[in-house]
Order: structure tokens, then sequence, then C-alpha cells
């Protein structure tokens, strides 16, 4: 079924590193009320949706929890705004693609396609370690030839992407990741939105180890070639706060709303 625009378009959101479990995953309603502030006068029907992967991830970093106690004290992750036994142990889940990392890829991927079959145009804003899953899964939808018609946007699963606070800059997630996957030739280009705060520590890479030199995704990801197909925006923004604070403080911030207002009305 092709997407129909005249149906409310989703935001399907997929959150990174949290605490907690499923049922505290709740990002999609601060999107959602950040969206209707930014929106203003304009006339907009939408809704918003989450992907919640966190007892998956709870479930897999049973094992890995002894070792990671061995390494961080559990009073240091107590302390820090993001629990960091979890943040180490989502790390090593995403970036090893393990057996985990591909149940959450099938899952967010089944949603995407739910909404598909709706025939809502669907929108991705992913957070954190969530940006690594749906970075690899829009690319896999990509790579099927039944999606993604570079001439028509009708069958294109996902409309727009959006990131936050993403650490796929870094050299332990870009050594898998080259390039995106290219849309072919055609009119229509895929439009990915990159915002990053300077203080944010996942996306310098300072809080994995060494710092890196850039934060920019685009030169990293697009080889300039018109078939790639992708439009990519790198927007630093000023979250007002410092290290994992900064990582947990793109959601409600206005210039994050504006950028998603822009994406779903155009």
């Amino acid at each position: 079924m092709p997407v129909d625009p005249r149906k409310p378009r989703i935001v399907l959101v997929i959150h990174g590193v949290q605490v907690g479990d499923d049922e505290e995953q709740n990002q999609h309603k601060t999107i959602k009320d950040l969206l209707l502030n930014r929106l203003g006068n304009i006339p907009l029907q939408f809704d918003t949706d989450i992907y919640r992967y966190e007892n998956i991830n709870d479930e897999a970093q049973k094992k890995y929890r002894k070792l990671i106690k061995l390494i961080v004290p559990t009073a240091v992750g107590e302390f820090l705004p993001i629990n960091v036994l979890e943040l180490i142990g989502d790390v090593v889940t995403a970036r090893d693609d393990t057996s985990t990392a591909a149940q959450i890829r099938a899952g967010f991927k089944e949603k995407i396609l739910q909404i598909f079959e709706n025939g809502n145009p669907c929108y991705i804003v992913a957070h954190s370690l969530g940006t690594i899953y749906a970075f690899d899964v829009i690319n896999e939808l990509i790579a099927d030839d039944r999606f993604f018609n570079r001439n028509s946007r009708l069958n294109w699963p996902v409309q727009g992407f959006v990131t936050l606070g993403s650490p796929l800059g870094i050299s332990m997630f870009k050594k898998s990741r080259k390039k995106v996957t290219p849309l072919g030739d055609g009119t229509k280009w895929l439009r990915w939105l990159n915002y990053w705060d300077r203080n944010d520590p996942v996306v310098s890479g300072r809080i994995f180890g060494k710092t890196v030199r850039g934060y920019e995704i685009a030169e990293k990801y697009l080889n300039g070639a018109t078939q790639q197909g992708w439009v990519i925006r790198d927007l630093p923004v000023d979250t007002g706060k410092t290290w994992l604070l900064a990582h947990v403080a793109y959601w409600g911030n206005p210039m994050v709303g504006d950028g998603l207002v822009d994406l779903v009305t155009n």
C-alpha cells in the first residue's frame, strides 16, 4: 500500500541509552509536545509513536553485568544522570553486532513497515545509540528494491530522519558503516538532520576514550555522488548543559523542534 500524504504523519521515536524498563520510555510524548509548541498556528495532522527496546537490552546485559561492575563501580553509575553500567552494556550490544542488536533492528523495522502498510508518512527521530539501529534499518530498507523509488516518495517507508546526540561520527561505529546506501538516479532526496552539542561526550567520543577531531557526519557518509540521494545537515545546538546532561537535553530543544517542523511540513 503506498503512502497517502493525506493521512496523519507519524513521528516514530527510537530511544538510546536509558535506565528502567520499556514502560518508562515515553520520549515520544516529549517530542509531541515539542512539535505542538513549535508548530504554532501551522495546521498539521500528526501523531508520535515509540519503539522501545530497553527490556531487550536489559535481558541481554545480564551476562555483561559482572564484568562491567569490575570496570565501573556501581556507586559511580548511580551518581551519573545516565547509569554508566547501562551505557557500557548498550555500547557493547550495538558495537559488536550481537544477536540482541539484530533483534532490536528487526523489531524497529517491523514497526516502520506497520506504519507504511497503514499508508502514513513516517519520520524517524533517533537518540544516542538508537541512531545506530535507525541508520542500519533505513539503509537496509533502501537496499530493498520494493522501496525508495527515487522519483516518488509514495513507496518510501521513511520520509525523513532526525538524529540527536549520535555517536555515528566516531570510529567505533563508523568502521562497519562506510557510506549511506544510495537511492540511485532520480529527483527526490532523503533528508537527514543531525543535531549535536559540543559538550555531549557521546557525540565527541570522550566517554568511550579517544576524542574525535570533528563532530560532523555528512563529510563521513557522503561521497558527493547525486546517485546517493541523501541530504545530510549537521546542526550544532547549545543545550546549555555539560557532559551527560547535555546528552539527554535534546528532547525539548526549540532548534530541534523547528527542524522537525520543517521536515514534516515540507
